[in-house]
């Protein structure tokens, strides 16, 4: 009889055998990525501000 769940290497969670990986370490990859994506579109703003103000003084 085969195995219908397998646990996570990473956060031991278990998760079905027939996905092609954790869900959760995918949710938390995913979420690591749309804060990275929020930070670095943050930086652009705010050179961009700051360019924009000295140009206006």
């Amino acid at each position: 009889m085969t195995e219908s769940t397998v646990r996570c290497e990473r956060c031991e969670k278990p998760y079905p055998a027939d996905e092609p990986g954790c869900p959760n370490c995918r949710a938390i990859r995913r979420s690591n990525a749309v804060i990275g994506t929020a930070m670095i579109m943050l930086v652009v703003l705010v050179v961009v501000g700051w360019i924009g103000a000295g140009i206006m003084m």
